[in-house]
């Protein structure tokens, strides 16, 4: 315990022991510059990842160089940077009159998501300018030479959207630097190593850190570790220009993402015992003995965020805008479960591994400065990402926080580093993991078998592990009823291969065939007695030819059965065609329903086009079959 003097800094005993082994550690080095070869196989490691992701980024599947909403600067990533031409290229952030022309022509996403309109019609930018600021000097230096090289200067063309990806790149790398360098105040050399080879290559952070660089998770995950750095740091040498660092790293970080405000937490509970009496009541007397210190993190903090709210009271006229619009949170409901284990999103259905650290939190609590800390941000800051009612948008609003849970994962590696057993269970565990992610990362972006926020049980079991599938198990996307035995008792319930006109259908002059056409309203449908077998499948298919294929999830054709008990439909399965036909124009094409046949009088066979569809497609040779 040290008695304080004066304005002597203030810390716990289990702290100041940490401080102390660091503080060897660092007069060793000093003293042997060999002491350094200590720390060689995460050194390597660090280099062997930084390499393996910069070529992953610009090789792979380099989103720079793709178009509309695949490229860098699309979707959300559009919106997070609309700032930036609108400030500095059309001087117009108010009117935002330019966004029009500049989806239109680069087609960064299919309608206006970056600009809410207010109840008063007043146009406000939906996504908040953290990360505009933090794109700001690489948007300059491709401004800079975008028309020198050929390009558009417009802050949509190639250099731009190269020199956002390459920033990306360069934060992550800053990023796992540090995370390694405090990593390495804890634990073994050997184990940080492997928890920086499994954060990239065994989790969603690969996708995040190499190929959707725009997003702000990668980014964030790197003030996480700058922050967690900083802190470790203050506690063991206060300062003014610590606390302004620590300052401004949580207003950035909450200018690009409001609610990471809860890492507040982290700074102001750092190192501390909870369970310790005399633990809380030294940090107390450190915060009266440091006020200003934190006076000063707090003001840095509000100057940084009072960034977004000039904005809005230029755009606006008022100082506060919730510019979300209908998305909200549901504070004391959080989708926790839906979030974690449905298969539309489910965190660690798709990423296992991260399952890990929540176990690993059982053996960090051996180190008390560490546990409470981490494991209070970490049940916090899965409760706020679990609260957003959109909670399907995914894991990746849980890779920012991936810094902490590495703590817990390094305790769990130097564990089971030391049991033979528990090795031999762990690692084949971890490496099935490695290749999941992996095959994820590939399936979404090139593989043409993963659709995030779109999943379903039944195509995932279909496809999971799988480099190439049959584009029909597709169809498992919207139903799971799929027969794959031997068909018992079959019977032919209802053909028609249109040789008469149907109503709300296009027929082609030969009348051998339905044309469902782009934009066009249609819906065809044919009603059906069941068969008095007791047949509990029915199958629906027809010959279908894509003339055009749609990519947009909303707008895309269906084709469906649904069953009726009087006039209350019981049961409707219904697929959409558009996305069958990636590869193959003309397929055979069925749809299975599974069905007791004392549970329905009618069934309705159909398929729809909306005003909006953008697919065509030609239907011949309907058939209607029942089986057992």
């Amino acid at each position: 315990m040290i008695i304080p003097q004066n304005n002597a800094t203030i810390v716990s005993d289990d702290y100041l022991n940490v401080i102390k082994k660091s503080s060897k550690r660092n007069r060793q080095t000093l003293c042997d510059p060999l002491a350094n070869l200590s720390h060689l196989k995460s050194l390597l490691t660090y280099f062997l990842l930084a390499c393996g992701l910069i070529v992953f980024s610009l090789t792979y599947y380099p989103k720079y160089k793709q178009a509309g909403t695949e490229a860098t600067i699309s979707w959300d990533v559009s919106g997070y940077y609309w700032y930036l031409p609108a400030a500095f290229i059309y001087k117009d952030l108010k009117g935002l009159n330019f966004s029009d022309s500049i989806r239109n022509t680069y087609g960064c996403s299919p309608d206006n998501q970056q600009i809410t309109f207010l109840p008063d019609g007043t146009k406000v930018l939906k996504y908040s300018c953290g990360m505009a600021v933090q794109y700001l000097p690489f948007f300059l230096m491709a401004h800079l030479v975008a028309k020198p090289l050929g390009y558009l200067n417009d802050g949509f063309s190639l250099p731009y959207q190269l020199a956002i990806q390459l920033g990306a790149l360069l934060m992550c790398l800053l990023g796992l630097w540090y995370l390694r360098k405090l990593l390495l105040e804890y634990f073994k050399d050997s184990t940080v190593a492997w928890v920086l080879f499994l954060l990239v290559m065994g989790t969603n952070y690969l996708n995040y850190a190499s190929i959707d660089v725009g997003m702000t998770h990668s980014w964030l995950f790197t003030w996480y570790c700058l922050l967690l750095y900083q802190s470790y740091h203050f506690y063991k040498n206060p300062s003014l220009k610590r606390s302004a660092i620590i300052g401004f790293i949580l207003g950035i970080m909450a200018l690009s993402r409001p609610t990471e405000i809860l890492a507040v937490l982290i700074p102001m509970l750092w190192g501390l015992n909870f369970i310790k009496v005399k633990a809380i009541k030294e940090r107390l007397l450190f915060f009266r003995n440091h006020f200003t210190k934190y006076l000063l993190t707090f003001s840095v903090m509000f100057l940084v965020g009072s960034i977004q709210l000039l904005y809005w009271k230029y755009a606006t006229g008022h100082w506060l805008v919730y510019s979300y619009g209908d998305q909200h949170f549901t504070w004391l409901h959080p989708h926790v479960i839906n979030y974690i284990f449905s298969y539309r999103c489910g965190w660690l259905i798709y990423c296992p591994l991260m399952l890990l650290p929540y176990i690993g939190f059982l053996y960090l609590m051996k180190k008390k400065e560490l546990f409470w800390t981490l494991a209070l941000f970490s049940i916090g800051y899965l409760w706020i990402v679990t609260a957003w009612d959109i909670y399907w948008y995914g894991g990746r609003a849980m890779i920012q926080g991936y810094p902490v849970l590495m703590f817990p994962l390094a305790a769990l590696i130097e564990s089971v580093n030391t049991r033979r057993i528990a090795m031999l269970l762990f690692y084949p565990l971890v490496f099935l993991f490695l290749y999941l992610n992996i095959w994820w990362t590939h399936g979404v972006h090139k593989g043409g078998i993963v659709y995030a926020a779109d999943m379903s049980k039944a195509y995932y079991t279909k496809i999971v592990g799988r480099w190439h599938i049959n584009e029909q198990d597709r169809k498992l996307l919207d139903v799971s009823d799929d027969f794959t035995g031997t068909k018992q008792d079959l019977d032919t319930l209802f053909t028609i291969n249109f040789n008469q006109n149907q109503a709300n259908a296009i027929i082609d002059n030969d009348s051998s065939h339905l044309l469902l056409k782009s934009d066009s309203s249609a819906f065809v449908s044919y009603t059906i007695l069941p068969n008095k077998q007791k047949l509990n499948w029915i199958r629906a298919s027809a010959d279908i030819q894509c003339v055009r294929l749609n990519w947009d999830i909303l707008r895309m054709t269906q084709f469906g059965m649904r069953f009726f008990n009087g006039e209350r439909c019981i049961k409707e399965n219904t697929i959409l065609l558009d996305r069958l036909f990636y590869k193959n124009p003309t397929q055979r094409i069925y749809i299975d329903a599974h069905i007791k046949p004392d549970q329905y009088d009618s069934m309705q066979v159909f398929f729809r086009n909306t005003e909006q569809a953008q697919g065509s497609f030609f239907i011949r040779n309907l058939l209607v079959e029942g089986f057992n």
